[in-house]
């Protein structure tokens, strides 16, 4: 009775492997002409932007390495790496609505910065590497030789569909404003994405503003022609004639981090007096540099000023 019920088990269960692969055949032909209508790569596209957004990516767009005629040679994908067919690039870790009602502007070093969305994209190169078998190189935030960036990850934004420049030169992504940036470059053929059709600055109610007043919110509180470091003319809804202070701006912004070291340092070196020298290297603005150097590879929040009041996903930065 029990081989004859063990039996009679096997038995059903080779008639549903069979009846099943009989019904296989036109199941898997109707998923290859689905996908014949999808560009190469699309599905790894698709699983890698999953991935990033799983792991709190805002935005991912991929970028053709073709497109950086732009940028100089030498800092250009394929200087990072020969063969790279794509360049992708995923923005996120942008400050919370605590933040932006914090007083202390200071906290937001360690809360909001770019080391997250790097993490990201050190992610997505391992999965590239492991389980595609491509080449991939997360292009490092930082500068390189004479203080510049390895990759204008704000010109790969741009290429890729992620945002569209400020007037500060800020990327603002249309559906999340300010948000920090990651580039991956790989070898891994990928579609790509276009540039968005339309500026994301102006927005429609700085366009507004600035019809009424001449002003428009970030001018206003960083007015150049006051000390500040952003000017420029809206003509037909585009900026004309704009003017952003780079070089002034670093100077509020990196008031810690290395540049304060490297100014502290020098200047302590140069003093000739034992305790006057001692006083400023134990000093709080000294403390303070070390530990912004040790909170993150870049320093945050130390102005924010012209994003504080963007109208670009102003929602997000207030509750209720």
């Amino acid at each position: 009775m029990f081989w004859g019920r063990a039996l009679q088990r096997k038995c059903s269960s080779v008639l549903r492997v069979h009846a099943s692969l009989s019904r296989w055949p036109p199941r898997a032909e109707a998923k290859m002409k689905k996908q014949e209508f999808l560009a190469p790569g699309t599905d790894k596209k698709i699983s890698l932007e999953k991935t990033a957004r799983k792991a709190g990516a805002l935005v991912f767009g991929v970028a053709d390495p073709d497109q950086f005629t732009a940028a100089p040679e030498g800092r250009r994908p394929r200087d990072l790496l020969p063969g790279a067919k794509s360049v992708i690039v995923i923005g996120g870790a942008k400050p919370r609505a605590g933040d932006w009602a914090s007083p202390k502007f200071q906290h937001m070093e360690l809360s909001s910065t770019n080391d997250r969305i790097t993490a990201i994209a050190m992610k997505l190169s391992h999965t590239i590497e492991r389980e595609f078998g491509y080449y991939a190189v997360t292009t490092p935030p930082g500068v390189d030789e004479g203080q510049q960036p390895f990759l204008s990850i704000s010109l790969a934004a741009e290429l890729a569909g992620c945002g569209t420049k400020s007037l500060a030169g800020t990327i603002l992504s249309p559906d999340h404003g300010f948000v920090y940036l990651a580039v991956v470059i790989t070898t891994l053929p990928l579609p790509f994405d276009k540039p968005l059709d339309t500026p994301v600055c102006p927005a429609k109610p700085c366009i507004d503003m600035y019809e009424e007043t001449g002003y428009t919110p970030c001018t206003a509180v960083c007015d150049a022609s006051s000390g500040g470091c952003l000017s420029g003319k809206i003509d037909n809804g585009q900026w004309q004639d704009r003017y952003y202070d780079a070089a002034r701006c670093t100077a509020r912004v990196y008031n810690h981090w290395i540049p304060s070291f490297q100014k502290i340092l020098a200047d302590s070196l140069d003093e000739p007096d034992k305790e006057t020298r001692r006083m400023k290297v134990n000093s709080s603005l000294f403390t303070r540099t070390l530990w912004s150097m040790t909170y993150a590879n870049i320093s945050q929040g130390q102005c924010f000023e012209c994003i504080r009041v963007c109208p670009v996903d102003a929602e997000t930065r207030k509750l209720g």
